[in-house]
């Protein structure tokens, strides 16, 4: 099985689609300031399954804003008990659909960053249909879409590692949580911890990375164009050692 890091093309890549969003998501944890190790840091996890609607402080949850750790921490655990079960709240995770604008016309598949998978209804439909597995859709709320297009974030499940010599790691704070990272600008997996349930991932161990496998990206190029681009991904059993370029 091939494995491939989606990834949006460099800038000066011709495009095929003119679609572009001015959105956000609903709601995003504070960014945090920690006393221990004098770091100031939000992340870019993205969870938009998340409905934080019945959460008393959810009015605390829409501004991007830097915290101290004490509050950090207080909203971090009223949110904890809507995260699905494992996931860890982070400063600055964001939580709910995408909202706000779009513009232009947009392919079957395209990524505002590596993280944030946009898929169209009809793209949607079709990877349900030839049996792609780990689809979790999110209806992403935007205004300027022509009449009966429907955009969906796809919320990638956590699975597989990067390998262990794509990622170099600083120690982490007691704290706050926050760790010096380094990951390779092309990282391969660990070949056993591979995914064997899903055909789209996120790596526990790098979020803001998204691979596929190759039964996903011949079910998507079956479409036509899409403003993304699929880098095979070398795989490397973890008792073997490369080396970050």
């Amino acid at each position: 099985m091939r494995f491939y890091q989606l990834q949006r093309p460099a800038p000066s890549t011709p495009r095929h689609w003119s679609g572009s969003l001015s959105a956000e998501h609903v709601w995003r944890l504070p960014g945090v300031e920690c006393p221990t190790c004098h770091e100031t840091w939000s992340g870019e996890f993205t969870h938009p399954s998340v409905d934080l609607s019945s959460l008393s402080e959810r009015d605390l949850l829409v501004e991007p804003r830097v915290e101290a750790h004490a509050e950090y921490a207080r909203l971090a655990s009223h949110v904890q008990p809507f995260l699905p079960s494992g996931l860890p709240p982070e400063p600055g995770m964001r939580f709910g659909p995408l909202n706000g604008t779009a513009h232009g016309i947009f392919g079957p598949l395209s990524t505002r960053y590596g993280w944030e998978v946009l898929i169209t209804q009809e793209a949607l439909r079709h990877l349900q249909a030839v049996g792609i597995r780990g689809l979790v859709p999110v209806r992403a709320e935007l205004q300027g879409l022509d009449a009966g297009v429907v955009l969906y974030e796809l919320e990638l499940p956590l699975r597989g590692l990067l390998h262990r010599d794509a990622v170099l790691t600083g120690p982490k704070c007691p704290t706050c949580g926050w760790d010096e990272v380094r990951i390779s600008p092309e990282p391969w997996l660990e070949g056993d911890a591979l995914p064997h349930d899903v055909d789209l991932f996120r790596p526990r161990n790098g979020s803001t990375y998204t691979f596929v496998n190759e039964h996903f990206v011949e079910a998507i190029e079956a479409l036509g164009p899409s403003d993304v681009t699929f880098r095979e991904a070398g795989v490397v059993p973890a008792s073997r050692t490369g080396s970050i370029h």
